[in-house]
């Protein structure tokens, strides 16, 4: 089987490290130079596993709309006529209850900690120093109401082994002594004891099979294929490659998508 991976930021890479380990003819195709120099670059570099929640939540609705009128509003909505964007905003409405976040949340959940363990298996088999920080991650709460709602949050961690802490006031202090300044400020917290920090780009950099995959291509090469027949891709040089596959990790400053008749997996 011949797959072609669309993008050498973190995803992509490792995407085509795991197909190559089980024996796919595998190609990354970027249109830098080396893995990791878009989105990967400067990414956040967090590995919140137990942070992982979803935006239909309840209360959201309401929250949103005092966003979008704050004066440094951390949302903003453009006003398009499309059905597909209405169409998602109601189905995100109709998730913004206690039942669906718990069931959406537990998906998450149990998708973050499998991420989790495939990380420390690759750390075994390859070797990797991109800044690895193992201390958690600490989400403070302001009032004892938003600590009384986190035990929603803390039943989907313990039904799916995530582990956390529940803090106080001199816990969190004691997790994060710089809180000590700004100990007015809240009134305990969560720490997700599995979460970690790294380097994005380095991981697309050092593992295995990045350097020697990498090609380069310009995105608006892509054509559709026509007539049932498999994806050609045009590289920059006049050469074409039939694939049966096609995987896009690319940023959405990519043109496309392409289309595969076999089979195409997109990761935005």
């Amino acid at each position: 089987m011949r797959v072609v991976v669309l993008g050498a930021g973190i995803i992509g890479v490792t995407t085509a490290y795991y197909l190559a380990r089980r024996g796919v003819e595998v190609a990354v195709l970027d249109r830098q130079a080396g893995p990791g120099m878009e989105t990967s670059f400067a990414n956040a570099g967090e590995l919140s596993y137990g942070m992982t929640s979803p935006w239909a939540a309840p209360g959201v609705p309401v929250k949103a709309i005092k966003w979008l009128f704050m004066r440094h509003r951390p949302l903003f909505i453009w006003p398009l006529m499309s059905p597909r964007m209405w169409g998602w905003g109601l189905r995100m409405l109709a998730n913004c209850n206690a039942r669906s976040y718990a069931l959406n949340k537990g998906r998450m959940v149990r998708i973050s900690n499998y991420s989790r363990d495939c990380l420390t298996d690759l750390l075994q088999e390859v070797e990797i120093d991109f800044d690895l920080r193992q201390r958690g991650t600490l989400q403070l709460f302001r009032t004892d109401k938003q600590v009384k709602g986190s035990k929603a949050d803390q039943a989907v961690l313990a039904e799916y082994d995530s582990p956390y802490e529940v803090l106080d006031r001199d816990g969190c202090i004691d997790a994060e002594p710089g809180l000590a300044h700004v100990a007015d400020k809240f009134v305990g917290g969560l720490r997700l004891t599995a979460d970690r920090t790294g380097d994005c780009r380095r991981v697309s950099s050092a593992t295995m099979i990045a350097e020697r995959l990498i090609r380069r291509l310009t995105f608006s090469l892509i054509r559709r294929a026509s007539g049932g027949s498999p994806v050609t891709i045009q590289y920059p040089a006049p050469r074409m490659v039939r694939l049966i596959c096609v995987t896009i990790a690319a940023s959405a400053g990519a043109k496309g998508p392409p289309v595969s008749d076999e089979g195409t997996s997109v990761a935005w």
